[in-house]
């Protein structure tokens, strides 16, 4: 639970009480704890698991960093000098010299993954600052003319004069997208900061400034062979600046089986030979891709590890994970992720390098090709698709059988983007009402529900629907959900996580490749494909795609623990008091999740289990600890 947090308060001398509840709330015993001396109107602190997560303290300026930077010489060779060897700062102290030579704009130079709270003496003002896509975290709070940050949801809480509230409006963005994502938290007055973004605090007033976005300026270069030499120089660059200063015998590597994991083992072999490599797989075959994951280590001859991940392993991860994470986060494939973690460090590997980022780089998601059908359907003319085409498909039965396949159909395509791409979600496909108790819906009405993501498609800069969805995955999928379940779940296990294909410079690249090339048709990563041909074995790179999925719906069917825990949590009367759901629904749902579609049930169901978990862990039990205090 290791990051950065801090207090401030211009004008007033803060008492050390409030940095050592922060803390508190968030270091565990195998992290220490170091703190800026010499309070004032700032406290500023880390929680520190990892040597590159330090404070410090330079005349007139002070720094509590959570900050891996992969540019370090480049950046020491950047200032200018003084009484200081460039060569001997700390991470943190050269953020500070850094800010002092060039303002707030130096976080334009950074390179890497980091956090960070800054607090400039002479000018009053603070500064908190994020990646640009978003790796690591960091939540704020204003009360009054006090600011309060931190990397964990959970430090703010300890230390904010209002009781904790669940924020309605968050609590239905967890249920559709299984985490609350940016700028939103799950609790009121409590915001998170967006990737790219610096937080400026002066003179009483907040700022927000986007020193970086990931644009979609395609290039008019259609040459297959040329976009596919660079996309693979591209990955093989950043493959490589991503094994900075990481020993060969430490480092290793996720294999899922797919395109994105594969390929960077296969570039990491280039430097480190032989990889490390950790899978997970499943008894059930539809779920495990165990088999191409074994095809690219035996290709690559990695140091190959795997683990056949059961229903107790499930149960046994839930109560860690419910622990760790203090918002609401139900992305199941978690579980799979702490084993393959543990596992790692188990065999003594300290950094893994993930794959994530090339499904939302490159077009890799099955959704891409699915909506790509409905999108045809617009591009007929007007008077043919209003006067007849949809005039006969309302004479057609509104059920679920194949002579309704071309209403539904229609009815799907008209849809505006990107709602369509959600419409298939059970809270957006039910009427809200047989959903959520009235007072939610008071406080949250059902057409606010997707302005979070409206606002990224609108807002990314982009002349295709494809790439505003490719930017609209990389905020979400990847920012709000699935860089927090590898990273969270890493540093579980006490592994560090890199990202190789979340490099900026990649994801700029990504930016210029024609839309047309990164999906040719209906095929998926095209460019991608191309660009591996000659490097991946064939029958992995033209897979279709799984992941690290787990079978957690089918479980809840035949594990009696875990069918007992599912049952007894949304039974419960403490989870149908809470004035979310209406018991009704939860009564139906458990029912559908035993008929044919139980994946996709099975998915909502553990959504509400986790929330009522993590209110029981992180709420109740926080409550509970105030009184007794």
């Amino acid at each position: 639970m290791s990051g950065i947090c801090g207090i401030c308060e211009p004008g007033r001398t803060l008492s050390p009480a409030g940095i050592k509840a922060m803390l508190a709330a968030f270091v565990l015993p195998e992290e220490s704890a170091q703190q800026v001396p010499g309070a004032g109107s700032v406290s500023l602190a880390v929680g520190r698991r990892w040597d590159f997560q330090q404070v410090a303290n330079i005349p007139g300026i002070r720094v509590a960093a959570d900050a891996e930077l992969l540019n370090r010489q480049e950046l020491t060779r950047l200032l200018k000098g003084g009484d200081f060897d460039p060569a001997s700062l700390t991470p943190a102290e050269l953020l500070a010299h850094l800010y002092r030579e060039r303002g707030v704009s130096f976080v334009e130079l950074l390179d890497g993954v980091f956090s960070f709270a800054l607090w400039d003496d002479e000018n009053r003002r603070l500064v908190l600052a994020i990646d640009r896509l978003g790796v690591n975290s960091l939540y704020w709070r204003k009360e009054g003319d006090r600011i309060l940050f931190a990397s964990r949801v959970g430090a703010i809480r300890s230390t904010q004069e209002a009781p904790a509230a669940v924020d309605p409006a968050a609590l239905v963005q967890y249920m559709l997208f299984s985490a609350v994502p940016a700028p939103m938290a799950i609790y009121k007055g409590i915001e998170k900061l967006r990737p790219g973004f610096c937080l400026v605090y002066e003179a009483g007033r907040i700022r927000h400034t986007r020193y970086w976005d990931l644009e979609y300026r395609e290039s008019e270069n259609r040459n297959v062979a040329h976009w596919a030499r660079e996309v693979r120089e591209g990955m093989r660059s950043a493959v490589y600046h991503h094994l900075t200063d990481l020993a060969p015998e430490k480092t290793g590597a996720y294999l899922s089986g797919g395109t994105d994991s594969s390929s960077v083992v296969a570039f990491m072999n280039e430097r480190h030979s032989s990889v490390n490599t950790y899978s997970i797989f499943f008894a059930e075959a539809v779920y495990s891709e165990i088999g191409f994951a074994r095809a690219t280590a035996e290709h690559f001859r990695a140091n190959h590890h795997e683990l056949s991940l059961t229903s107790r392993d499930t149960y046994d991860a839930i109560p860690k994970i419910m622990e760790y994470y203090d918002e609401p986060f139900a992305n199941s494939s978690a579980i799979g992720a702490y084993h393959c973690a543990r596992m790692a460090r188990e065999s003594g590997v300290t950094t893994l390098l993930a794959g994530d980022g090339g499904d939302e780089l490159f077009a890799g998601n099955e959704r891409y090709a699915t909506d790509k059908r409905f999108a045809l359907y617009q591009h007929l003319p007007a008077w043919l698709r209003k006067g007849l085409i949809e005039p006969i498909a309302s004479l057609l039965p509104q059920n679920e059988n194949r002579l309704s396949l071309p209403r539904r159909y229609v009815r799907r395509a008209n849809i505006p983007l990107p709602r369509r791409i959600f419409s298939y979600h059970l809270l957006l496909s039910t009427p809200p009402e047989e959903i959520f108790e009235p007072g939610l819906l008071e406080s949250t009405p059902p057409e606010s529900w997707l302005n979070v993501a409206d606002e990224h498609f609108r807002s990314a800069v982009a002349n295709d629907d494809l790439n505003r969805l490719l930017y609209l995955d990389v905020k979400m999928t990847l920012a709000d959900n699935d860089l927090r379940k590898v990273l969270g779940t890493a540093e579980m296990a006490g592994v560090r996580a890199r990202f190789p294909l979340l490099d900026y410079k990649l994801a700029e690249l990504s930016g210029r490749v024609p839309a047309a090339l990164k999906m040719r048709g209906f095929e998926k990563r095209f460019i991608f494909k191309e660009a591996m041909r000659e490097i991946l074995p064939h029958n992995v790179l033209y897979k279709k795609k799984h992941g690290f999925g787990v079978p957690v719906a089918l479980w809840f069917l035949q594990d009696p623990r875990l069918e007992s825990l599912v049952s007894d949590v949304l039974t419960d009367s403490r989870t149908r008091q809470r004035g979310y759901f209406r018991p009704a629904f939860l009564d139906h749902l458990l029912k559908l999740h035993r008929g044919k579609d139980a994946h996709f049930y099975g998915e909502i169901l553990w959504y509400l289990v986790a929330l009522e978990l993590w209110h029981r862990q992180h709420l109740e039990r926080s409550l509970e600890s105030v009184c007794a205090d």
